[in-house]
């Protein structure tokens, strides 16, 4: 084998050691400490009619197995985080992590008061806007049950009378009142038709919005009152505003018949319950 010769030689300006007889070329910047370099090599006289490089066999393709391990550490714990791969089969691996929970985060300052949304009142609670892009305060929809201060009987001769009568105080919401009673009825002829009515806001033109009914006759009838308008009636029929008072009157009315009618005390009841409107129907 002949013997390399070092010489130096500049090409396009750069400096290179060249090796005789096997050739190939180093640039004098190289930085020995990086124990490596590439170099470009061939024989004396240039590159022969051979092929430069050669296509390789084809390289393993790994697989990595799920789930991965995960070891939680706490935020103290002075362990590395740490990732590693272990080989469970030829070119199948797991993966095995160990992470440190964040820590704990300081505690917010925001304090949430009644004022931050207007003026409110004890009871109220904070619903979504009709807007849907805020809170709002917004009363309680509770209603109560309200009873009348006292009942009186019906004397003799009368054809219709107000029984009793019980008021509601405005409320804060609309609202429906929500009649119950009873009143048993005696006829003075056996033609006469009498119904126990309770009425919203006049006695006698306000909206029948509870009726009871029983068959002609001299007979001692117990009337139970049902609630509710009448059919077809529009949603204004029974409905309190807010903010508005309302009474509503519980009455023994003659619809047919000549003779007249009388009721007791003891056997008339009466109560009123206030059923709240819900928001979506205001």
């Amino acid at each position: 084998m002949a013997t390399e010769t070092w010489n130096i030689t500049t090409i396009d300006g750069k400096q290179y050691l060249v090796v005789d007889v096997a050739k190939f070329r180093i640039p004098l910047d190289w930085d020995p400490s990086s124990n490596m370099f590439f170099a470009v090599s061939y024989p004396d006289g240039g590159i022969g009619n051979f092929t430069a490089l050669a296509k390789g066999d084809t390289g393993d393709v790994p697989t990595l197995n799920l789930p991965i391990t995960l070891t939680e550490l706490d935020p103290t714990d002075t362990t590395p985080a740490s990732a590693s791969f272990t080989e469970v089969s030829p070119d199948t691996y797991t993966m095995s992590l160990a992470l440190h929970r964040g820590a704990k985060g300081d505690d917010g300052d925001t304090v949430l008061l009644p004022n931050d949304y207007g003026t409110g009142q004890a009871g109220d609670y904070l619903v979504v806007n009709s807007a849907l892009n805020a809170f709002a305060l917004t009363p309680q929809r509770v209603g109560d049950r309200y009873v009348p201060a006292s009942i009186v009987a019906t004397p003799s001769g009368n054809a219709a009378y107000t029984l009793c009568t019980v008021s509601i105080p405005p409320q804060r919401f609309s609202y429906r009142p929500w009649v119950e009673g009873f009143c048993e009825i005696t006829g003075t002829s056996a033609d006469v038709k009498v119904d126990l009515v309770a009425r919203l806001d006049n006695q006698t033109a306000g909206n029948i919005i509870g009726r009871a009914t029983e068959r002609a006759g001299q007979y001692p009838a117990t009337h139970v009152l049902s609630s509710g308008p009448p059919a077809g009636s529009s949603a204004a029929f029974d409905r309190v505003n807010a903010n508005t008072s309302a009474v509503i009157y519980l009455r023994a009315e003659r619809v047919s018949g000549s003779g007249t009618f009388t009721t007791s005390v003891t056997t008339t009841g009466f109560s009123v319950r206030v059923m709240p409107i819900p928001l979506s129907a205001e």
